[in-house]
């Protein structure tokens, strides 16, 4: 790296929320960075999209840190386009709609009276059991089971999961559910019910704030203020190739409009899929490397967004849709987020479909896809048919990465790969593997503008949303 910062330049890979907060930072401080973006707009998984005067998220994003230095550059940032607006989940089960996160007083009163006794004494038995021999915790099952029971467990979060993941909680980490699912037992419930506590879950927010177009407004503004300060942003840009020499990367080959360029700088930071970046080193790393990143999975998506003639369909943000019946596992109605999001008198809704690239889900095309949720939606009593304007999908190939029960052991031979290169650093939920939030992604960026400003540590960036200690080897913590 050149000793003087301001003829430093910085190359990173994607211009999602952490690639772009990299190069907020960077340019406030008058270091050069490209940002090379394959999509046609910034913010990666956290884009807006507008058609017709609507506006939808790609899936359901929400702004909230516990980070006072972000907090205070986004509010900076984005000024009165920034609200505080109140959230409402429910979960849809069996016919009828239960609070999110879990309320006893639903439990009680609206589930079946020997279901909810089972319930609840299924949780006292492993509760007592657990007390007495504790139990450890290798799968998502093991993790669900010994906090909520094996009842409820049946009844809704192995349904979800398996409906989510497309695949078995046995073969799913538990550290998934350490780090996304930390939420509350049904002692919990119990003692707020009996105004024993007033905490509410810690991965639930009863308030969030929210732009007034969209979540994707954070991110634009961002790319703006970027531009302002003399950073360029390079849109519809592949990275095809990683060039490497020795203990450094040398350039990264970027193609666009069909024809390949290669950018070169002083330092590099990657958010691009992890395993994607691996494979594209030249020359190719050791086999095992490539066989570890081949290995590395995640979980698709395919958003269904629905334009509707109808003031609102329920006031909720979030419904999740456990039962293997219906096509998605999450609706979201953009309104109930921000009322900007669509024009005045009308509402809409994203549904959210889990599915693997290439499956059936995957290739079907719009029409067989939303009259399926049509009708799922009816049979859910909202009954839209006469009332949808328009209609459209989008696919992420790459939106949750599946902790299999052998993921440790792969991001510690990545992390060990990476680490041979003195100029790059890694960062972001696809760049990591890691299934984090929007801020975390965020706080990622800006330790990684700081290791390069300030020789702040690159292990730093692997503790942001690690609820374990998973990168403990002499290897990693070195990186």
């Amino acid at each position: 790296m050149r000793e003087d910062k301001k003829n430093r330049k910085v190359i990173i890979m994607g211009g999602g929320p952490a690639g772009l907060s990299v190069g907020w930072k960077l340019v406030k401080n008058n270091v050069q960075c490209e940002i090379i973006e394959l999509e046609n707009q910034v913010g990666g998984l956290c884009r807006s999209i507008r058609k017709k005067g609507f506006i939808f998220d790609l899936g359901g994003h929400r702004f909230i840190s516990k980070y006072g230095d972000l907090l205070k550059d986004v509010g900076d940032v984005m000024g009165e386009t920034l609200e505080l607006r109140p959230r409402k989940s429910q979960i849809r089960l069996r016919g009828k709609y239960y609070a999110y996160p879990l309320d006893v007083k639903d439990l009680v009163t609206k589930m079946n009276a020997f279901v909810s006794i089972r319930c609840l004494t299924d949780y006292l038995t492993t509760a007592l059991k657990n007390r007495i021999s504790p139990r450890e915790d290798i799968s998502l099952e093991d993790w669900i089971v010994n906090r909520f029971g094996r009842s409820l467990y049946d009844i809704y979060f192995g349904p979800y999961s398996e409906k989510l993941w497309g695949i078995s909680p046995t073969q799913i980490s538990a550290d998934w559910a350490a780090q996304r699912i930390s939420l509350i037992n049904l002692w919990d419930v119990f003692l707020r019910l009996l105004g024993k506590t007033k905490d509410a879950p810690k991965t639930y927010a009863t308030e969030y704030f929210y732009p007034k177009e969209g979540i994707g407004q954070i991110f634009e503004r961002i790319a703006e203020t970027i531009t302002e300060g003399g950073g360029k942003i390079h849109l519809n840009s592949e990275v095809v190739r990683i060039n490497a020499t020795g203990r450094e990367i040398t350039g990264i080959v970027v193609r666009r409009n069909g024809k390949e360029e290669t950018y070169t700088g002083d330092f590099y930071v990657s958010s691009v899929p992890l395993p994607e970046f691996i494979l594209s080193i030249d020359p190719p790393v050791e086999e095992k490397y490539r066989q570890v990143a081949s290995a590395m999975r995640f979980r698709a998506l395919r958003f269904m967004y629905i334009l509707i003639d109808a003031q609102q369909i329920s006031d909720n943000t979030w419904i999740y849709i456990p039962e293997d019946e219906y096509l998605f596992f999450r609706i979201q109605e953009p309104r109930n987020w921000g009322l900007g999001t669509v024009p005045p008198g009308k509402t809409s809704l994203i549904l959210e479909i889990a599915c693997d690239v290439g499956d059936e889900t995957w290739n079907a095309d719009d029409d067989a896809i939303v009259k399926r949720c049509i009708e799922d939606l009816k049979k859910l009593g909202f009954n839209i048919e006469e009332k949808v304007i328009d209609y459209f999908s989008m696919k992420v190939k790459h939106a949750y990465p599946i902790y299999d029960l052998n993921y440790i052991e792969k991001l510690k031979a990545a992390f060990e790969l990476f680490m041979r290169y003195d100029n790059l650093a890694v960062c972001g939920r696809q760049g990591l593997y890691r299934y984090n939030n929007m801020d975390h992604s965020m706080m990622m960026g800006y330790i990684t503008a700081e290791h390069i400003l300030n020789g702040k540590p690159r292990s730093e960036i692997l503790k942001i949303a690690c609820e374990r200690e998973v990168f403990e080897t002499h290897a990693i913590s070195s990186y």
